[in-house]
């Protein structure tokens, strides 16, 4: 079988997210998905593109969680307003960016988070396997994004990193992308002065570094805290962190090379 990829682009990259309003970086997406495309191209012509494509929230979900209080409320009327508004963005964004990898010639297939994950006491329950394996047998490429899901009699978060990690575990991914809008991953948060991203961080410092981690107050799954505790369930994976606002980078990153930090696990 040819090996997986999970690429997750940060909604920190691709929308304003500090906007406050939904708003999706055209132009830089339009250039992470030619550096997407290029890289399809070519692994499909050697039989062994097989790509899932996540995306966070950003201003089009992020907002929405705080006014309606979607994590871990109670479902009630108010609150499923708000989910429903919450997954109307989230399918919007995906739409948008749908539109610009299909322009491209990616053969990307949008799904709606919110109709396949559930969260069982705090963990993600994705029920679409079945689906992304026949969209992945068939040299398509599965999209899913960040949404408000429901988890019994509560709304909750799923994350695309709590995402990207429960695929990468059921499908055996060797390898996944988080392009964010730094530059990886620090010993300090936030990184001090003239501090350098940590090249490579191994399993056994993981841990720690997630209790360190700053969550941005504003971010309702975890900034780079929530991100590093995602993946400490994988084994056997590979989890590169870099700089998508850079040009270059997540073509770097796909062609194997490592630029920001890599975490082994």
């Amino acid at each position: 079988m040819s090996e997986l990829i999970i690429v997750k682009l940060g909604g920190s990259v691709i929308t304003a997210k500090k906007s406050g309003k939904p708003m999706l970086r055209t132009r830089l997406v339009t250039r992470l998905v030619e550096e997407l495309s290029h890289w399809h191209a070519s692994a499909s012509t050697r039989k062994h593109a097989r790509l899932i494509l996540l995306h966070g929230a950003g201003s089009f979900g992020h907002p929405l969680a705080h006014r309606y209080r979607l994590w871990n409320s109670v479902l009630e009327p108010d609150i499923l307003i708000g989910v429903g508004h919450a997954a109307l963005s989230m399918r919007e964004l995906g739409n948008r960016l749908s539109d610009i990898l299909l322009t491209a010639g990616i053969p990307v297939v949008p799904l709606q988070t919110s109709s396949l994950v559930r969260q069982v006491k705090g963990k993600v329950v994705f029920g679409g396997h079945a689906l992304v394996e026949t969209i992945l047998a068939h040299g398509g490429v599965p999209l899913l994004g960040g949404d408000v899901v429901l988890g019994g009699r509560r709304s909750a978060i799923a994350s695309a990193d709590a995402l990207a990690a429960a695929l990468a575990a059921h499908f055996r991914a060797k390898r996944i992308l988080f392009a964010t809008d730094v530059d990886g991953v620090y010993e300090h948060f936030p990184p001090r002065r003239g501090e350098r991203p940590l090249p490579r961080i191994r399993r056994s410092a993981l841990r720690g570094m997630t209790l360190r981690a700053a969550s941005h107050t504003r971010d309702v799954t975890g900034a780079m805290r929530g991100k590093l505790r995602a993946l400490l369930p994988l084994r056997g994976c590979e989890v590169v962190i870099f700089n998508a606002k850079k040009p270059g980078l997540l073509a770097d990153a796909l062609q194997g090379k490592s630029p920001g930090s890599t975490v082994v696990l």
